[in-house]
C-alpha cells in the first residue's frame, strides 16, 4: 500500500516563475496525486480527492470562507495518517505553499481574484479596442461562440459564455485579446467599425463633448 514517486511525478515550482499561481499549481499536485492514487488506502484515495475538489472550486471562483482551514486539516490527516509516499509528497508540498502563501490564498477565497491571472475564476478575457482590427480570426477559433463582431468591426467577447480556453489570445495576430482582473480595460457595448471607439465626428471626444481651442 505505497504508490512510490517516481521521477518528477510532481513537476517543480518556481517561485519565481512568471504566470504560475499557488492554488493553480497545488490543483495540479492533487489532481496528479488522485489520479496516481493505487486506491487501497481510504485516506489517500479519499483525502486527495476532496483536497482536489477544494482547490478546483477555489480556482473556478466558487470558495467557501472556511474552505482554507479545511484544507489544512485534510492535508495534515494525509500527510500524517497515510502509508502512501505519493499522498505524503503532494500533502507535503502543499502544506508548505498554502503557509507560505497564505496571503494569496486569502484573495483567492475572499476577494476572488489572482494575482497572476491564471485560475478562470478570477480574470475575464476582453479585445483591446485600440489594437483590433477586425480580421475575425479569434471568432473563428472561439468554440463557445463567445466572441461577436463581423468583418471590419471591432470585436467584443461575452464573458458569461467564455470558456476562457484562452485559444484565442494565440490567434489573434494583432495581439488584442487580453486577460483582465479586477481592474477590467474599457471596450465598447457591442460591435463598433474599427478605429473608431472613443472617437466621434467633428472633433469631439469619448462622450459626445467637443474639445474646446483655447483662444490665443
Amino acid at each position: 500500500m505505497n504508490c512510490e514517486v517516481k521521477g518528477d511525478l510532481f513537476k517543480q515550482w518556481h517561485p519565481d516563475a512568471e504566470g504560475q499561481c499557488p492554488v493553480d499549481y497545488c490543483k495540479e499536485v492533487m489532481a496528479t496525486a488522485k489520479s496516481a492514487s493505487c486506491g487501497k488506502d481510504v485516506l489517500c484515495r479519499e483525502g486527495t480527492w476532496q483536497v482536489y475538489e477544494i482547490m478546483k472550486e477555489i480556482s473556478e471562483g466558487k470558495a467557501e470562507s472556511e474552505d482554507y482551514e479545511l484544507m489544512m486539516d485534510l492535508l495534515m490527516q494525509i500527510k500524517a495518517g497515510v502509508s502512501c509516499d505519493m499522498a505524503k509528497t503532494a500533502s507535503t508540498i502543499c502544506l508548505d505553499l498554502l503557509k507560505t502563501y497564505e496571503d494569496e490564498w486569502d484573495k483567492h477565497i475572499k476577494r476572488k481574484l489572482c494575482s497572476s491571472l491564471v485560475c478562470k475564476g478570477a480574470f475575464t478575457v476582453h479585445i483591446d479596442p485600440s489594437l483590433c482590427d477586425g480580421c475575425g480570426k479569434c471568432v473563428s477559433v472561439c468554440s463557445s461562440n463567445a466572441i461577436v463582431g463581423g468583418e471590419g468591426m471591432i470585436h467584443i467577447i461575452n464573458n458569461s459564455s467564455c470558456s476562457k480556453s484562452l485559444v484565442c489570445i494565440g490567434a489573434c495576430p494583432k495581439g488584442a485579446v487580453v486577460k483582465a482582473g479586477a481592474r477590467k480595460p474599457k471596450t465598447p457595448d457591442t460591435p463598433v467599425p474599427v478605429g473608431s471607439f472613443g472617437q466621434s465626428a467633428g472633433g469631439e471626444g469619448e462622450g459626445g463633448k467637443r474639445k474646446r481651442r483655447r483662444k490665443g
